[in-house]
């Protein structure tokens, strides 16, 4: 099945999540961020598309110049402390992800997290007694059927699909999100007989993405973009 989530950001789940980038993704809104300011003030649920002065490609292209040997993985604008930002995800190749505020009108970097690795998180997320994981328990609903072999070999699959993601240019990535985020928008109005036609489209569509070779997953995901610009 898929979910709504993954129809609203398939990077999320096809890519992102497979990768190994769900810690980053589920703490998305939780981290904690000074007292920043920008050049944009906004309001709480205000439309934020036309305000910005600098393009997705230029927030990732920025953060990717401020933190280094790392890649920018997913972005999206958010409010902060009433003004207009690009929240942009990184990762490095030691699997440690950080996240930085570009300002959506100067392009300026307003704050850079510190980078920490995935296991350090998620131990941090058990400390806390954060019960209620949904991330964590798809998880272990995926994998409980497996053997230790099978899990093993999923989890190299992942890890292919990770490099094959950030192996894309920033422009092919900010064009997916983009797409995706339209998905979305569309996703919201649809009755429910057209959200589970769109489900089996995108399930046919990424059908055996996962098992497919390095190279034909990188070919996949360009193919892809190519297709919807």
């Amino acid at each position: 099945m898929v979910s709504k989530n993954i129809i609203a950001i398939l990077v999320t789940v096809a890519v992102v999540s497979t990768i190994g980038l769900s810690p980053a993704f589920a703490d998305w809104d939780k981290t904690k961020y000074p007292n920043i300011e920008g050049t944009i003030p906004v309001e709480n649920n205000e439309d934020y598309s036309n305000l910005t002065q600098i393009t997705l490609v230029d927030a990732m292209t920025i953060a990717e110049n401020n933190v280094a040997d790392s890649k920018s993985m997913y972005a999206k604008l958010s409010s902060i402390n009433g003004y207009l930002v690009y929240k942009v995800v990184m990762t490095n190749d030691d699997h440690e992800y950080s996240k930085v505020l570009v300002d959506a009108g100067s392009g300026d970097v307003l704050y850079v997290t510190d980078a920490k690795s995935f296991d350090s998180n998620k131990k941090k997320k058990h400390s806390d007694n954060n019960s209620d994981d949904k991330h964590d328990k798809k998880m272990r609903d995926y994998y409980k059927d497996m053997t230790p072999e099978q899990i093993a070999e999923k989890k190299k699959q992942f890890k292919e699909m990770g490099e094959a993601w950030k192996s894309l240019s920033i422009p092919d990535k900010a064009a997916m999100i983009m797409h995706f985020m339209q998905m979305k928008l569309q996703w919201d109005v649809m009755s429910e007989g057209e959200k589970e036609q769109q489900k089996l489209e995108m399930k046919d569509k990424w059908k055996g993405l996962l098992t497919a070779s390095p190279e034909e997953k990188k070919q996949q995901l360009e193919d892809y973009v190519k297709s919807i610009k």
